[in-house]
């Protein structure tokens, strides 16, 4: 099977679990969730992998991967608590109770380290921890914080389908057209054709898609202006994402940051646009006023 027809296949198993549970009310919201972490804490897992291979430098992976499951679930408490009456069981949802998280997995990690570690090394493996839970973790579980909000679903399919239209003329673009190399170290080969031609793309598609939902949905989402400029700006940090990506599997000498998606790579492979983009996204809408 060609690497096209695997992308295609796997793109078609993987697309309509997807789909359901961001577009889904049923089961009080837990389909997000249970996506979010798969998609957060599979992400998190290869980049422990990569930053992993030397024995003398490693990640905290049980401690991160734990930390970053209960981001998820602090993620869907806010999102979803006061509306599904969680509330009468736990207090009110404020922001300090992600912090009192982070503040009592600092505490461990620096425990373990002190007296499970050795002393080399253990900047780095408590840096790498902390930078990946808050990196993967924290980023993609914004997409839990983009389904709660009034039209979060069409939100959510706007982001998806821009970061899927930067990369599907992005390659097409510089496979086609492109002559003249960008000259970014992390990634040689791509050229200011392909990123002019998903940036293109990704402009177009938000113009589309947000005029087709007000004229079938009724729903305005954005202007055609505004919709230019997020065109604009989700194509540049999609494309940071993807050279974020590319520089650590870089450093860490590999190609792929995983097997786990036939013609994709790993689930990083798939979503390092979406890691940088849609916190971005979110707060750009909490700004704006959605709620």
């Amino acid at each position: 099977m060609s690497e096209t027809a695997k992308r295609i296949a796997s793109a078609a198993v993987a697309l309509p679990v997807y789909l359901y549970a961001f577009v889904t009310d049923q089961f009080q919201y837990i389909p997000i969730l249970i996506v979010s972490m798969i998609i957060s804490l599979g992400c998190l897992w290869e980049y422990y992998q990569i930053a992993g291979r030397d024995e003398n430098r490693r990640p905290f992976l049980a401690a991160g991967m734990i930390m970053g499951a209960l981001v998820n679930v602090a993620m869907y408490l806010y999102a979803f608590g006061k509306v599904l009456g969680y509330t009468s069981y736990i207090p009110a949802f404020d922001v300090r109770l992600l912090l009192a998280l982070c503040a009592l997995a600092m505490v461990a990690l620096v425990t373990v380290q002190i007296f499970r570690r050795p002393i080399e090394g253990g900047m780095y493996s408590l840096a790498v921890t902390v930078f990946g839970v808050v990196f993967m973790v924290f980023s993609f579980s914004h997409i839990i914080l983009l389904k709660s909000l009034r039209d979060g679903v069409w939100y959510i399919l706007i982001i998806n389908a821009a970061v899927m239209l930067n990369d599907t003329f992005a390659y097409f673009g510089g496979v086609n057209f492109g002559r003249h190399k960008a000259g970014i170290a992390v990634s040689p080969n791509k050229s200011w054709e392909g990123y002019f031609s998903g940036l293109l793309g990704t402009v177009l598609g938000i113009l589309l898609f947000s005029q087709g939902i007000e004229a079938f949905a009724g729903r305005e989402l954005f202007s055609m202006v505004e919709a230019t400029f997020l065109g604009i700006a989700l194509s540049v940090l999609g494309n940071i994402g993807d050279l974020a990506e590319s520089a650590i599997k870089r450093d860490g000498a590999i190609k792929d940051s995983g097997s786990l998606i036939p013609g994709h790579g790993g689930l990083w492979d798939v979503f390092d646009s979406l890691i940088v983009t849609m916190p971005l996204f979110y707060y750009y809408l909490v700004l704006k006023g959605v709620q």
